[in-house]
């Protein structure tokens, strides 16, 4: 499958830590406004609908932000303090490459770490609590640092795009670029074949934190169908097993829908003959609880909810690995699903099957 290089690059290397996505949304909202108007909210959701007025009313949600840090004290050394955006591990700091993101532009950082020689043995392979950790910018005092960073500036880790092999990339956000890759390329494959329904593109904010961008979405959204991409785990490496994650999941093998309380059992069923009719390779992973995205959020709309995934190895790190295919095999799925809800769409519902 082609996959749109220039666009998935542009949105991986966009800072976007929960709070601060503005680079990354400025990234979604030129690419849409080629398909038509594209609102926004004060939170920082972006959204855009082809098709308008169509039923029945079908949403793809995605989430822009991604995991990271932010300032919280400068010492008297110019050593920078922080806390956690997300789901950062104390282990990933230590020895990193990082970007502060200063009013003024990027400021690189390193985290501080002791030379292991002089770390006791029985300390050398355990982080210290984040709070204990620092971020060195090169500064000689407090004011030095000052003139380029700010307590509240967010810190990613240090933007690259990596090509592994054909079609496998690596690059931090792909949690949940990836995502919002998927929405994107759903509405332009929608957009060029369309069908009677309304297909809204919506990339949320928050989600990594607080979930947000989905609970207000959830209060202004009017969908009768919603279709959640985001990232989920891969068995397929050594660090990881198929039986404790649910399901098996692999690189290049397709979209996961997810089967339990993250999707309607109906409209997991007719995903699932939609792929096949259109030759669309998918993985299952069982939902035995939350799904822990969007989803658990936007299902309170009382639309009909599927959990789609894109299999990401790595996630919550530094390089998160994916492949393009499964990406585009998103897009296309929802594309596709879009033009044939109304098949299954009687009576103004989408009941779940029997």
């Amino acid at each position: 499958m082609t996959v749109d290089d220039g666009l998935l690059k542009r949105l991986l290397l966009a800072p976007g830590p929960s709070g601060f996505e503005a680079p990354a949304q400025e990234v979604v909202r030129s690419r849409l406004a080629a398909l038509g108007e594209v609102q926004a909210d004060a939170l920082g959701n972006v959204w855009l609908a082809v098709g308008h007025g169509g039923t029945p009313r079908v949403a793809v949600v995605a989430h822009a932000d991604q995991i990271g840090l932010i300032v919280t004290h400068v010492d008297e050394h110019g050593y920078l303090f922080i806390d956690k955006i997300g789901g950062v591990a104390p282990v990933l700091v230590p020895g990193r490459h990082f970007v502060v993101h200063g009013a003024a532009g990027p400021v690189q950082a390193v985290g501080g770490k002791k030379p292991s020689h002089i770390i006791p043995v029985a300390e050398r392979n355990v982080a210290p609590p984040l709070e204990e950790q620092f971020l060195d910018i090169g500064a000689a005092t407090r004011e030095d640092a000052l003139r380029r960073v700010a307590v509240g500036d967010p810190v990613t880790f240090t933007p690259d795009y990596v090509q592994l092999a054909p079609g496998v990339v690596a690059s931090q956000a792909l949690d949940d670029r990836a995502g919002v890759y998927a929405m994107m390329r759903a509405l332009e494959h929608y957009a060029a074949d369309p069908g009677a329904a309304e297909l809204t593109g919506v990339a949320t904010v928050h989600e990594e934190t607080t979930c947000m961008g989905a609970k207000a979405q959830a209060r202004r959204m009017e969908a009768d169908v919603l279709v959640v991409v985001d990232g989920d785990f891969c068995s397929d490496t050594p660090a990881a097993d198929a039986k404790r994650l649910a399901g098996e999941v692999r690189l290049g093998a397709g979209p996961v829908l997810g089967r339990g309380a993250g999707s309607n059992q109906r409209l997991l069923a007719f995903a699932r003959e939609v792929a096949a009719a259109e030759g669309i390779a998918v993985q299952i992973k069982a939902y035995p609880e939350a799904s822990s995205t969007d989803a658990d959020e936007l299902m309170a709309t009382g639309a009909a909810t599927l959990s789609l995934s894109i299999p990401v190895r790595y996630m919550h790190s530094p390089f998160e690995v994916a492949h393009t295919d499964d990406l585009e095999a998103a897009a296309r799925l929802v594309a596709a699903l879009a033009r044939r809800a109304g098949e299954v769409w009687t009576g103004g519902s989408f009941e779940p099957r029997a």
